[in-house]
């Protein structure tokens, strides 16, 4: 399942401590507020299993009626 009500900015390529990534910010799509980011490309293969993972700021995340 994918992620909804977000907005997926641009894809930009980010060098990090642990290498190169693509990496795109995410938005909340009903008030457009920057959540966090998406791997969308990772080019080192120990770092492969971020791809299409999404990060989330902590602050950003509320829980309601769980």
């Amino acid at each position: 399942m994918g992620a909804i009500n977000i907005r997926v900015g641009a894809k930009v390529d980010m060098h990090i401590i642990i290498g190169l990534h693509t990496v795109a910010d995410i938005y909340c799509g009903d008030c457009g507020e920057l959540l966090g980011w998406k791997y969308e490309r990772a080019y080192e293969a120990s770092q492969k299993y971020k791809e299409g993972k999404f990060i989330l700021k902590k602050a950003k995340i509320a829980k309601e009626n769980w």
